[in-house]
């Protein structure tokens, strides 16, 4: 279950959509809602704490967002009566509560240290249709790389939209955390769950050795395993396997599509001072165009 819910906002029209739907999901599921706000430190030399103007800068900014969030949570849908019946079935929900917090630094490592305080940490990314060259999508990227529980990535422009929610799994432990937190989504929404698996069933490096239908095989056993433990989970959701032809990341896109949340674990690559995200997780981030979760334990990266 998901107590807290923290939003980096920066007061751009951009990060709204991360907003409402950090404050729409809150609503929905009896969460405290804190909203965070990074005053960025310079590389230069900058003194250990910010000046008495930023301080106020930051104050006022927050103000405006929570209020933002209230206005948000007075149009919300009422949140459910049973989390896996229908979505008709509702109740009224109780006050939105929205606290919030400051802090001073570089946005990205900042907020991967606030996460140590949440539950699920929602950030905005730009979609693939408004995004510059370079490295536009990066602080999502390293958001959730480096956060200490699930990270949800909201494209700019979100708009709640939809039917079900899309795991993709591979096989590795990774997935089960991915499935675990999918299928409560399915269950809270009332709609159905697709588990994908996203591959070749060809690879090129094993021609000839390993028999193709062999790699098809593999795949779909890994499909109906993860099937299998989401219905154990949630017995009352639908939940659809798939086994889909593709490379994975653009599989996982192409999937997600016309879907309210794609789900994904991470693989998170550790070298001496840096931690990375998985290849697959870092390109289906870079063409967000739908939010996305990278699902990970509470407090996985230390």
């Amino acid at each position: 279950m998901v107590d807290t819910i923290m939003v980096g906002v920066d007061g751009t029209a951009g990060h709204r959509a991360a907003l409402e739907w950090a404050t729409r999901r809150a609503v929905r599921d009896g969460a405290q809602l804190e909203l965070a706000f990074v005053v960025e430190r310079s590389w230069g030399d900058a003194p250990d704490e910010p000046g008495t103007l930023l301080v106020l800068a930051a104050k006022s900014l927050l103000a405006a967002e929570q209020e933002a969030a209230l206005r948000i949570a007075e149009r919300a849908p009422v949140r459910a009566t049973v989390t896996t019946g229908p979505r008709s079935a509702t109740e009224p929900h109780p006050p939105l509560v929205v606290s919030t917090r400051y802090f001073y630094g570089h946005v990205g490592a900042e907020l991967a240290w606030a996460s140590r305080d949440a539950d699920l940490l929602v950030v905005g990314a730009r979609s693939r249709t408004d995004r510059e060259p370079g490295f536009a999508g990066s602080l999502a990227v390293r958001v959730a790389a480096t956060a200490a529980c699930s990270v949800a990535v909201v494209p700019h422009g979100w708009a709640d939209s939809g039917v079900g929610v899309v795991a993709g799994v591979d096989g590795q432990a990774s997935s089960e955390a991915a499935v675990a937190l999918a299928a409560d989504e399915a269950a809270a929404l009332g709609e159905p769950l697709r588990v994908v698996c996203v591959g070749y069933a060809a690879n090129p490096l094993l021609a000839g050795l390993v028999p193709e239908v062999s790699l098809g095989d593999h795949r779909q056993r890994i499909v109906e395993a993860a099937a299998e433990a989401a219905r154990e989970y949630r017995p009352a959701i639908d939940v659809r396997p798939e086994v889909i032809e593709a490379s994975p990341s653009r599989g996982l896109v192409a999937a997600a599509e016309g879907h309210r949340m794609l789900v994904v674990g991470t693989h998170n690559r550790r070298s001496a001072k840096r931690i990375m995200l998985g290849s697959v997780s870092h390109d289906v981030l870079s063409n967000v165009r739908v939010p996305v979760v990278v699902a990970r334990a509470h407090r996985e990266v230390g």
